[in-house]
């Protein structure tokens, strides 16, 4: 067959797979951290500045920035735009945990539902005719009848049994071979699997893998979805074990997820997280080659634990009768602009923003790749731009190794590997940027000592 030939054939086999998707859409929100106490006298509870700024700030009607949480008017127009851009074909919302403010940590477990429930009323009439499928963050109500009072219109009854007694379940779609995982994070997380969570983490593992080898057996793609997911954040010390905690997995789950995800690969259609406030992607590898990938989507919430973001909101656009993402578009609302107006914007659209002929863990493994270029910084630049939900575009402050970090971070999902990577190339580094040699050297030796 000539070139042309052959050109022709694949654009051909390209128009029938188009031909016989059934494009599809979902919505994902995370991290909402809603504060009810964002307009009251307590308002200053959900913020991390003093009391003079947030008076001010009241006073003047600016009920969000970026040191504080949610507050109701910026869910509401989140809402909004989610039912504004509603497409005639949404197959369902993943609501990925976090739902509540870190402020209401100490309130009574009435008080948080009732906020929940303020949430999940929103979330209802919003998407009065999708279903709406939540996962727990670890600022959330554990798992109870009441919970199950709340959400049982959008589960099935042999989904609601498993959350009400571990807060995880599947769900089984009808009219295709996509399957759902939810899973929950909160098990295997630092505090949980010390306290009440060993017993119930257990069963969380023997009922994914029974899952995933039914699904198998099915020939059914799954989507994997939590609030937080396997690997490390960029800070450069997030791999240990002393970091762990927070709404992360121990180093012990971490390292069984990897495995149970690297073992159901052939049947894993994606994964779905929340939980790091940030805009980015991790790879999982088997054998050297990238056989898995993972989405984390920005929060709602401009008020990160790390680094702050704009509020951020995704839509997915997918093949529902595989479960193949096709693209994702990210929306973002600019707290900061001085009209006070809360608009939001589309920030960008995944294949085209980063040149990707198709999202697939070989396509997100050549993106890393070219992220790692220190010579040209024009797509590392674009990368830092979307982590931060355009909050700001200054990116002076990361230097080679910095780059090297998040380059870790992104195809090391495993704690011990991602150490070995930051710490392995401080005089390769040195030697791809020797205007920055010094400050390389200093970098790695900082990440060895803090590690």
């Amino acid at each position: 067959m000539n070139p042309n030939s052959l050109a022709v054939y694949i654009t051909s086999l390209l128009w029938l797979n188009l031909i016989d998707a059934k494009i599809g859409y979902f919505w994902h929100i995370t991290d909402l951290h809603y504060d009810p106490f964002h307009n009251s006298q307590e308002f200053h509870k959900g913020c991390r500045h003093n009391r003079a700024n947030v008076d001010h700030n009241h006073r003047n009607g600016r009920h969000r920035d970026h040191t504080c949480d949610s507050s109701w008017p910026l869910i509401q127009s989140a809402a909004a735009l989610m039912a504004e851009r509603h497409p005639d074909t949404l197959e369902f919302v993943l609501w990925t945990g976090d739902i509540l403010s870190s402020s209401m940590e100490h309130l009574s477990e009435e008080v948080k539902l009732e906020a929940v429930r303020n949430v999940t009323d929103i979330l209802s009439r919003t998407f009065s005719s999708q279903f709406v499928f939540p996962a727990l963050g670890h600022n959330d109500p554990p798992p109870s009848k009441k919970l199950v009072d709340m959400w049982m219109q959008w589960l099935p009854t042999e989904a609601l049994q498993t959350f009400q007694t571990g807060g995880y379940y599947t769900i089984e779609q009808s009219h295709s071979k996509l399957r759902i995982i939810v899973l929950n994070s909160v098990l295997w997380a630092g505090g949980a699997a010390r306290t009440d969570g060993p017993h119930r983490g257990r069963a969380q593992w023997e009922w994914l893998e029974h899952v995933l080898s039914k699904a198998r057996r099915k020939s059914e793609m799954v989507y994997l979805v939590a609030h937080a997911g396997p690997g490390v954040e960029e800070r450069h010390n997030a791999g240990s074990a002393s970091a762990a905690g927070g709404g992360e997995l121990t180093p012990t789950a971490n390292a069984r997820l990897l495995h149970v995800i690297r073992a159901f690969s052939d049947v894993i259609a994606g994964q779905f997280y929340g939980h790091r406030h940030a805009d980015t992607f991790r790879l999982i590898y088997s054998e050297g080659r990238p056989v898995s990938w993972a989405l984390l989507a920005p929060s709602l919430t401009p008020r990160g634990s790390g680094s702050i973001s704009n509020p951020g909101l995704r839509l997915y656009k997918f093949d529902s009768n595989t479960g193949k993402v096709l693209d994702y578009t990210q929306y973002y609302l600019d707290i900061t602009n001085t009209r006070g107006e809360l608009h939001w914007a589309i920030e960008y659209n995944l294949t085209q923003y980063y040149s990707l002929r198709e999202i697939s863990a070989t396509s997100l493994d050549g993106l890393a790749e070219r992220m790692l270029n220190y010579h040209d910084r024009t797509l590392f630049t674009k990368y830092l731009t979307a982590l931060r939900v355009r909050h700001t575009t200054d990116t002076s402050d990361c230097d080679a190794t910095c780059v090297h970090v998040h380059y870790c971070a992104i195809t090391r999902a495993d704690y011990h590997e991602f150490r070995a990577c930051v710490r392995n190339p401080a005089s390769a580094l040195a030697s791809r940027a020797p205007h920055t040699s010094a400050a390389v050297l200093l970098y790695a030796i900082l990440i060895i000592i803090s590690s």
